[in-house]
């Protein structure tokens, strides 16, 4: 995409190259690359050394634990409100809804005349999970199906029904947070390997589809266990939620001001469960760079030379392996170093350690979404403002923006460079100082807890390396030493 050509032509190719979503995708493809001002290796071995540095610094500085050091929360009453404001979101947030299967059904079949796809895949996906960091858990509030069902629940209770629409079934125990991690996987398979995710008809279908498994599980099991071990959205928004400096108040009429990250050291126990989760957190957005690497290309080739297959299996056999793959080496890699800091520690089992120091590897998966999709929210956005005055493509100009073209030039590949290295090094830095926090409110003694932080810092560093590696590969101009 040049400047020279044309803003139409230009968005056009944007838009197509983010909503096809195939499985060779390149993920931060700008039509222009970065010529770094020093070799690459200079930058990551930089970001590299920041991020050990940190836990230097955290290690000889920070020796109080949070309990002796804690920050206090501001509690803001907002009165009547919050209460007042959760039904019209709770409404907005199912005409929405509505609007997506309407749209995807009746609206033109062009992903980019149609508000179905950007709603989805860029509004919602991309758009809420930035504003839970920066503002809190508003999912909650924003769940179309927790509407859904406690709409008909009420109704249900009104016309005689004393327990609701819920059978009040158990929920396995074993099952545990399992099913949202395996729903966590589905979603990014279909979102970055099921080449026709961005067709109207079948956003469409699968919003119906995640109604359905979603209103049946809470009517089986009820809303709450639900949502809290197979709700893959409300727990992977919830999850972010607790780095963003706001959470509601336990009377539902204010709102608790807290530094940001504190809702991920509260010392709450987590299950296994979380510790895939949140593995699949990171594995997945990693795995989304990664299908824009050479290497991707390359392995599907040899895919194709080694097995004649179709070359759309060849990118569903690719990415259906490679997504489960990432996700199991990210968690095998967390574990290995979750057995070492066992082992040295003395007095806790490798489960045990995975569990305690999950959550500070939240704000990683952050930084991770900032680095890879912050500029396709700012840039390819901005399509749902032509779309609000013609949703379905029908050519309607209904508020007086269908004229509006994207500034695909808002963002460069320098400023996105930049962005993703500073988010990576920034996320990874905090993650070392959370860990920290954890282990002097759980051992006690510097000494041991300076201990078990070692091999997660290591670990983050080799995540920071990695991370960086894959996102300059299709961003960056390589000069002629390096390329040889």
């Amino acid at each position: 995409m040049r400047r020279g050509n044309r803003a139409t032509a230009a968005a056009s190719l944007a838009t197509a190259a983010f909503l096809s979503l195939p499985g060779t995708a390149c993920a931060h493809a700008f039509g222009q690359r970065y010529d770094l001002p020093a070799p690459l290796g200079y930058f990551v071995a930089g970001a590299a050394a920041a991020v050990a540095l940190s836990f230097v610094v955290a290690a000889a500085f920070v020796r109080r634990t949070p309990r002796e050091n804690r920050a206090p929360h501001l509690i803001v009453p907002l009165g009547p409100l919050l209460p007042a404001l959760k039904p019209v979101l709770q409404v907005l947030s199912v005409v929405l809804l509505c609007a997506v299967v309407v749209a995807g059904f009746i609206g033109n079949r062009n992903p980019e005349m149609n508000l179905a796809p950007i709603l989805v895949w860029i509004v919602w996906w991309v758009g809420v999970a930035f504003l839970v960091v920066c503002v809190g858990n508003i999912w909650a509030t924003l769940d179309p199906w927790r509407a859904l069902f406690e709409g008909l629940d009420t109704l249900a209770r009104r016309f005689g029904a004393a327990d609701g629409i819920s059978l009040g079934r158990p929920y396995p125990p074993r099952l545990g947070m399992w099913p949202a991690v395996a729903l966590l996987l589905v979603f990014v398979w279909i979102e970055v390997v099921y080449p026709r995710a961005a067709v109207p008809s079948h956003v469409a279908w699968f919003a119906l589809a995640w109604s359905a498994i979603t209103l049946t599980g809470m009517v089986c099991f009820g809303a709450e266990a639900w949502r809290r071990n197979a709700d893959v959205f409300a727990i992977y928004f919830g999850t972010l939620a607790r780095f963003a400096p706001i959470d509601i108040g336990p009377d539902r009429r204010s709102i608790v001001l807290r530094l940001p990250g504190r809702g991920l050291i509260t010392g709450e126990a987590v299950s296994y469960g979380m510790v895939g989760f949140v593995l699949a957190m990171l594995s997945t957005v990693m795995f989304d760079g990664l299908l824009g690497t050479q290497a991707m290309t390359i392995a599907h080739a040899a895919l194709a030379d080694w097995v004649t297959l179709h070359p759309l299996a060849g990118g569903y056999v690719l990415g259906t392996v490679g997504i489960v793959a990432v996700w199991l080496f990210f968690l095998a890699a967390y574990v290995l170093a979750c057995a070492v800091t066992a082992r040295l520690i003395g007095d806790r089992s490798t489960g045990a350690v995975a569990r305690l120091f999950v959550l500070t590897l939240v704000p990683i998966a952050i930084a991770y979404l900032i680095a890879h999709y912050l500029h396709y929210l700012l840039v390819q956005g901005q399509l749902v403002i032509p779309l609000l005055s013609d949703p379905l493509g029908r050519r309607w100009d209904l508020f007086g923006t269908a004229s509006y073209y994207p500034d695909i030039g808002l963002l460069d590949a320098r400023f996105v460079w930049n962005l993703s290295l500073a988010s990576i090094v920034a996320g990874h830095v905090i993650s070392i100082w959370l860990a920290h926090r954890v282990a002097l409110r759980e051992f006690g003694a510097r000494g041991k807890a300076v201990t078990a932080s070692v091999p997660l810092t290591v670990l983050m560093v080799i995540y920071t390396v990695v991370s960086l590696l894959i996102i300059a590969d299709p961003l960056v101009q390589y000069t002629d030493r390096e390329v040889s």
